[in-house]
């Protein structure tokens, strides 16, 4: 397996701007996992298909084709692990809250492959480049989108 991570900052590049705080991030993530559209524009539709006591079971539309189920789980207060059901290149995908050492919320994604995507990764030209390239849009629209949250 394979792990790739990417890391921002949620209050924004402004150091005087107010941005949300690690509990406001923590409602904005768990706001995204049942209605990840306005985070993740990628993915046009979501519907839970069973609730857990710690998560629940959603199945995504991604570009209005292709259907994912994922095993929605919280770690409250930092961390939410989405375990795709059917890909079999993607074993885990985990948002994760942080700070930047000043006290500022951070948000890191991270992506876990199966070995079946370190083999595609390794031997389908760009698969790896696209999966790093979408996964780090992804972070940025979702970084937005709890700035975007947190301002209304």
């Amino acid at each position: 397996m394979a792990t790739y991570s990417w890391t921002l900052p949620v209050a924004g590049p402004d150091p005087d701007a107010a941005g949300p705080d690690a509990d406001a991030v923590w409602e904005g993530l768990v706001h995204k996992a049942e209605n990840p559209s306005p985070y993740v524009p990628a993915v046009t539709g979501c519907r839970v298909l069973e609730r857990f006591d710690d998560g629940f079971l959603r199945e995504i539309t991604v570009r209005d084709t292709e259907l994912v189920q994922e095993r929605v789980t919280f770690e409250k207060p930092e961390r939410v692990v989405f375990r795709p059901v059917n890909d079999p290149c993607i074993e885990q995908i985990v948002n994760e809250l942080g700070d930047d050492g000043s006290g500022r919320p951070t948000l890191t994604l991270r992506i876990t492959l199966t070995p079946a995507g370190v083999d595609k990764a390794e031997n389908t030209r760009y698969f790896l480049h696209e999966t790093q390239r979408y996964f780090s849009d992804a972070l940025a629209f979702i970084v937005e989108g709890l700035r975007r949250r947190h301002a209304r």
